[in-house]
C-alpha cells in the first residue's frame, strides 16, 4: 500500500475519502427512509468510520506521522486557540437547545468521533500522503478533496446552493486546520476543536442532523464563507511559517 501511496498520492487520497464520505450518515438517512435517525444508529455508523481511519493509520504505520505521538504543550495548543471562537459564535447565534441527558451525552460522543475520523483521515492520512509534494500543496489539495466530498450531499437531497456553500466552507476549514496541524506537529487539539464545532452546531439545531432542503439566503451563504476564509488565511500563514522553519533543518540534513 505504501508503494501505491508514494507513486499516486492524489489518487490514493481521492479513493480513501470517497470510501469514507464525510456525510455518509445523510446517505444512511435516505436508505433508512426516516426523517430522523436514531442516535444508536448514528453512533454505530460513526464508530465504523472511526474504525476505518484506525485501520488506515495502522496499516500504513502513520500514527506518529499523522500527529498522534506528539506531546501536548501549551505552545502547541495556543496555535489552535483561534478555533475556539467558531463554536462560541455558533452558540451565540443559535444558542443551545434543550434535550435529555442521554441525547446530549450521545451526541457528545458522536461529535468526538466525527472529530477523530475527519481529522484523522484528512489532516492525518491524506495530508501525510500528499506531504512529499510540498506542505503548501498538500494542505491545499487535502482541503479541496475534503470540500469536494461534501458535494455528494446534493445526491442525498440537500439544496444545491447550500451544498456548494458547505463545500467551500469545508475547504477553508481544511486549510485552517492544516496550518496548526503541521506547525505544531500534533493533531489532537484539531480533533477536540473540530468536535466542539460540530457539537455546537448540533446543539443549536436541537440535537438532530437535519438536511438543508430549502435554499439558503445570501446572508446564510456569505457569513460562513467569510468567517472560515479568515481561518484559511490564518492556516496559510502558519503553513508559511512551518515551511520557513523546516527549510534550515532540511538543509542541515542534506
Amino acid at each position: 500500500m505504501k508503494d501505491f501511496v508514494s507513486r499516486h498520492p492524489i489518487v490514493f487520497s481521492l479513493i480513501v475519502v470517497a470510501i469514507y464520505d464525510p456525510d455518509l450518515t445523510t446517505l444512511f438517512k435516505v436508505l433508512a427512509g426516516a426523517n430522523r435517525l436514531k442516535l444508536p444508529f448514528l453512533l454505530t455508523a460513526q464508530a465504523a468510520l472511526c474504525a476505518y481511519v484506525v485501520v488506515l493509520l495502522t496499516r500504513l504505520g502513520w500514527w506518529r506521522d499523522a500527529g498522534f505521538a506528539k506531546s501536548i504543550t501549551w505552545r502547541r495548543v495556543f496555535a489552535y486557540l483561534p478555533w475556539l471562537l467558531l463554536p462560541l459564535l455558533t452558540v451565540m447565534d443559535a444558542g443551545i437547545q434543550t434535550a435529555n441527558a442521554g441525547r446530549v451525552i450521545g451526541f457528545t460522543f458522536f461529535a468526538l468521533m466525527i472529530g477523530f475520523a475527519e481529522e484523522g483521515l484528512l489532516r492525518g492520512v491524506v495530508l501525510r500522503a500528499l506531504l512529499p509534494t510540498g506542505a503548501m500543496r498538500a494542505a491545499l489539495l487535502s482541503s479541496i478533496v475534503f470540500g469536494i466530498a461534501h458535494l455528494s450531499n446534493i445526491l442525498h437531497g440537500q439544496d444545491p446552493g447550500a451544498t456548494i456553500v458547505q463545500a467551500i466552507y469545508a475547504t477553508f476549514v481544511g486549510i485552517g486546520f492544516a496550518g496548526p496541524r503541521l506547525f505544531t506537529g500534533t493533531i489532537l487539539p484539531a480533533i477536540v476543536f473540530h468536535a466542539l464545532i460540530d457539537f455546537s452546531d448540533i446543539a443549536g439545531r436541537g440535537f438532530v442532523l437535519p438536511v438543508q432542503t430549502k435554499p439558503i439566503t445570501p446572508l446564510q451563504a456569505v457569513v460562513p464563507i467569510a468567517v472560515t476564509a479568515l481561518y484559511a488565511l490564518y492556516g496559510w500563514w502558519l503553513l508559511r511559517r512551518y515551511v520557513k522553519e523546516s527549510q534550515p533543518a532540511a538543509r542541515r540534513n542534506a
